[in-house]
């Protein structure tokens, strides 16, 4: 009897296996064609989106001993983040060569593996609820990809200029993963992925501060429980952090920029805020507010608001922005957020989880979704449109006025509510060519267009 009952046990852990398996070792059913779908479109917005703003000042002739020696003086004199610029130096002067079309099926890759990423960490946070059919694991996908999207305020800084998408996007879909790999107990590695994890941390500053601190509480926790703690996933990630901090450049442009006492910094911290919310959380609310009313059966209110432990990315999100007290206000762009927008996203992707397994609710998430897409796309598809034919004019213009030895003179373009040379709906950027041609962002412009100055008039 003793031995059939633990034949019965272990068939049964047998059965249950899958559903503990890492979910980086499978597709969810429908998963695939979602991210296909997602890969698609990511593949043709990088192939239209131009070159914007720094992008120029990293376009010179191929030579890797120069590359090297501007970024050792960028760590010395100006930012610790040695790999994203040398990342940056390679893709760009790599252009002429075809290095723009590795880019967008790069860039367009590491999106879509960050859906991916998402998708299976927030299935795992959620308390691995049941899967849906594939038809609707698609959408939920897409639905995710979609937030990933929409919610974070700058999506086209950090995500389709090259510049951007290097120093943004890239570390935040690796730090994504780093954390899954925390969550799902993943920390044993191989040589080659801790190097990974070391070049990860190197990128943005608050975000792999973060990580580190997270994986010292996890690596001390082990440790007090009596089981091994992740010292080779910490020592790796925390030399990547420890090579970015301490770089002399950090604190050579600290010194450039205004004295910036705590309480403006807090001051400048709250208004940074208001990148994490707009006007596009309103609909993925209101369809998941629909599936969490349907699911109050299982996961009665308010309890379901916490999605298993999808309440712990919204407390990472919170250390994240505490940790941009580091900088000085005049630091705190808008895409600086994005990581905590990427969190709090998943929160919404936690609850997404566990509703699209309350019967009914796929339907639901279908139509709601096949609205989305579409409203995405008739936004989307136009500007990014717009932006290549613009950026297209003004390239065949400078080169038409350089032929004839002329100083070039461009139309001056201005778009939107703030008057930006040219503002995008959802804050993608385009910064066209401003009227002081000794202005640094104009200047390395007509450097690469080999004009001998450029400017812009009405």
């Amino acid at each position: 009897m003793g031995r059939d009952a633990t034949d019965r046990a272990d068939d049964t852990m047998h059965v249950n296996a899958p559903a503990s398996t890492p979910p980086s070792l499978r597709l969810f059913p429908g998963e695939g064609a979602g991210l296909a779908a997602c890969f698609v479109f990511l593949l043709w917005a990088n192939a239209i989106t131009p070159l914007w703003a720094d992008d120029y000042c990293r376009t010179m002739p191929f030579s890797l001993p120069t590359i090297v020696h501007i970024v050792w003086g960028n760590y010395n004199f100006w930012t610790g983040r040695w790999f994203t610029t040398l990342a940056t130096f390679v893709v760009l002067d790599l252009r002429p060569y075809g290095g723009l079309a590795v880019f967008a099926v790069l860039n367009a890759g590491i999106f879509t593996f960050l859906v991916h990423v998402v998708a299976h960490l927030c299935w795992q946070l959620a308390g691995q609820p049941p899967l849906p059919r594939a038809r609707y694991g698609a959408m939920q996908c897409v639905m995710v990809f979609l937030m990933l999207w929409w919610l974070p305020r700058t999506i086209g800084e950090v995500a389709l200029w090259k510049t951007g998408a290097i120093g943004y996007l890239w570390p935040v879909a690796g730090e994504m993963w780093v954390l899954a790999r925390i969550v799902t107990g993943r920390t044993d590695m191989r040589a080659m992925q801790y190097g990974a994890v070391f070049l990860i941390a190197t990128f943005l500053e608050p975000l792999s501060l973060l990580l580190t601190l997270l994986l010292a509480g996890v690596a001390l926790k082990a440790w007090r429980q009596g089981v091994l703690p992740p010292w080779a996933l910490l020592c790796a990630h925390a030399a990547g952090t420890l090579v970015l901090g301490v770089a002399p450049g950090n604190y050579v442009r600290m010194h450039t920029m205004t004295p910036s006492p705590l309480p403006d910094r807090l001051d400048g911290l709250l208004g940074n805020l208001g990148s994490l919310f707009d006007p596009f959380w309103l609909p993925f609310v209101a369809l998941l507010a629909v599936g969490v009313f349907m699911d109050r059966g299982l996961h009665p209110f308010p309890a379901c608001l916490r999605a298993g432990r999808g309440w712990v990315p919204c407390v990472l999100a919170l250390a994240y922005m505490a940790c941009l007290l580091m900088f000085p206000r005049e630091a705190l762009a808008a895409r600086v957020s994005f990581p905590a927008s990427v969190l709090l996203a998943c929160y919404l992707a936690c609850l997404l989880a566990r509703s699209v397994a309350t019967p009914g609710f796929g339907r639901i998430m279908a139509v709601g979704g096949g609205m989305l897409v579409v409203l995405h796309l008739a936004i989307v598809v136009p500007d990014l449109t717009l932006l290549a034919r613009i950026a297209h004019e003004r390239d065949a213009a400078t080169r038409a006025q350089v032929a004839r030895d002329l100083p070039v003179v461009l139309p001056r373009v201005t778009w939107g509510p703030r008057h930006k040379l040219l503002y995008v709906r959802k804050d993608i950027i385009f910064v066209g060519i401003n009227p002081d041609p000794h202005n640094m962002l104009t200047a390395c412009y007509a450097q690469a267009m080999g004009a001998s100055s450029v400017r812009s008039a009405p």
